[in-house]
């Protein structure tokens, strides 16, 4: 256990309720909401002509403002009343089911505009001052009380156990991790398995890979919130063994959110009709050395 003797914190939060209804397509339909707004929380440090921000921002570019409260953009045209089951292996290319026989969804096509899961987007950077040269900063996730907590609740039902929440980082998007919400299942009767490719099942663990311009089946990337998640053992801080992304200090990183649920998830069904959740998210930055490496 070490305790980061530089570290800068920032959290924005999404509220979110969803209703979830059945649907003749794929396994459920759901209804979306936010008020799309991100929450700060800036914690600086600073000794002598140093300093150390996590800055948060709802534009990029020029437009940069670090505050304590962002907006936090939606980037795709998506009604915010609307959210249908996808799937997806890179959160580059998601595929839905356009049609059910026999209860089986054993057809798939592209997403097109990205109309069937969320898209938003803020802007993180690690302002800085000081520091010694080569020096970056190592983002985590922080689920402690003073960032407000874990970072997916639901206060009844079992809306988690179908979704997943993806971001990636920068402008080529080559830093990617997805999310899922929940450890727990949904009870026999109310999972399904009714996502058929070439007339084999899909097994739990498999979601649909449309990259090659081919759908087939692939392992289900998502992690747990804990791989990237910090741990505060009273005034010491457990880090994982490797962060979200190492960050160059003073350079704008935009974070792009997916929010969607995983048509291929046995927990996609209508027993997780009229679901709430809230939804929280908040980063940890340490200060390290070169990238990949250094002092923590």
């Amino acid at each position: 256990m070490k305790k980061p003797g530089l570290f800068a914190r920032a959290w924005w939060s999404i509220v979110t309720m969803l209703i979830i209804l059945l649907s003749l397509t794929v396994a459920t339909y759901a209804w979306f909401s936010s008020n799309r707004v991100v929450d700060t929380d800036r914690v600086q440090t600073r000794s002598g002509t140093t300093s150390l921000e996590l800055q948060v921002s709802s534009q990029g570019g020029n437009a940069f403002r670090g505050s304590q409260e962002a907006a936090m953009v939606q980037v795709n045209a998506t009604s915010l009343t609307s959210l249908l089951p996808v799937s997806t292996a890179d959160l580059k290319t998601f595929v839905y089911n356009p049609i059910t026989v026999n209860d089986m969804a054993s057809g798939f096509v592209p997403v097109e505009n990205e109309n069937r899961y969320y898209h938003g987007r803020v802007y993180l950077r690690a302002a800085a001052e000081g520091q010694p040269q080569g020096s970056t900063m190592a983002l985590y996730l922080d689920e402690s009380e003073a960032a407000g907590g874990k970072l997916a609740t639901v206060p009844s039902g079992q809306l988690l156990h179908a979704a997943r929440l993806g971001l990636t980082f920068g402008e080529q998007k080559t830093d990617t991790v997805i999310f899922f919400l929940s450890e727990k299942a949904n009870n026999g009767s109310g999972q399904v398995r009714n996502t058929s490719l070439n007339g084999v099942v899909l097994e739990d663990g498999q979601v649909l890979d449309g990259s090659s311009g081919t759908v087939r089946a692939a392992k289900d990337p998502s992690v747990a919130l804990e791989t990237y998640t910090i741990v505060m053992n009273g005034e010491n801080t457990v880090l994982p063994d490797k962060p979200l992304i190492y960050m160059e200090l003073n350079k704008i990183y935009p974070v792009d959110i997916y929010f969607y649920l995983e048509g291929c998830d046995p927990d996609c069904s209508d027993v997780i009709s009229y679901d709430s959740v809230d939804l929280h998210l908040a980063f940890y930055g340490v200060l390290t050395g070169t990238e990949g490496g250094g002092d923590r």
